[in-house]
């Protein structure tokens, strides 16, 4: 049997840190965001940029110090890390998506925050788009939500570890909702990506 990725329980200091965007008869199931391999290639490129600022910095200050310029390219790598894992750090934490026993919301922000939301009864269909690269060896998509009823068509999850695995979670948090509280029977239509099967 294949494994499968959203199978942890939420922590309590997940469910503490997003109880205030819950109503009082729901429960959060699933709480994610971006996925670790794009985590990894945001961190990456602020290395590089805007990280080169810090390595010439970092250079400039060794010869104009007259020390060796290893060190002086050390302390602008060291530099160039830091504000790469603050970068990385911010985009995990500013994209939040969460499944609830009742709705999917997306929270974008740390200080301010944008909240989306779309109760299940309202979703439609799903989509998945995953390019054969991200299929292949990233295993991230993008999942569009479509709903009825309000003033914008879709909601975009980007960058979701093992998107397929989350539709399918999501499809299942959707059947159970119809089925509890008397909704419209049936499946979700699901349309995904050209390559993903």
């Amino acid at each position: 049997m294949a494994k499968l990725h959203y199978q942890e329980a939420i922590t309590e200091k997940e469910k503490k840190a997003f109880e205030k965007f819950l109503a009082e008869d729901e429960e959060l199931i699933l709480a994610t965001g971006f996925g670790s391999v794009y985590l990894r290639s945001v961190f990456m490129q602020a290395i590089l940029w805007p990280g080169i600022i810090f390595w010439i910095i970092g250079l400039a200050s060794a010869n104009f110090l007259q020390i060796n310029l290893g060190y002086g390219l050390l302390v602008g790598l060291i530099f160039s890390c830091l504000v790469a894992f603050l970068k990385s750090t911010h985009a995990y934490h500013a994209n939040r998506y969460l499944l609830t026993t009742r709705r999917v919301i997306i929270k974008r922000g740390v200080f301010a925050v944008s909240l989306t939301s779309a109760l299940y009864d309202k979703i439609t269909h799903i989509e998945v788009i995953q390019s054969f690269i991200d299929k292949l060896f990233y295993h991230l998509g993008n999942i569009i939500i479509n709903t009825a009823g309000t003033n914008k068509d879709e909601i975009v999850l980007k960058y979701v570890d093992y998107p397929v695995e989350f539709k399918n979670l999501l499809e299942r948090m959707i059947n159970r909702e119809r089925e509890q509280y008397g909704g419209r029977g049936g499946s979700v239509t699901t349309i995904e990506g050209e390559l993903v099967d």
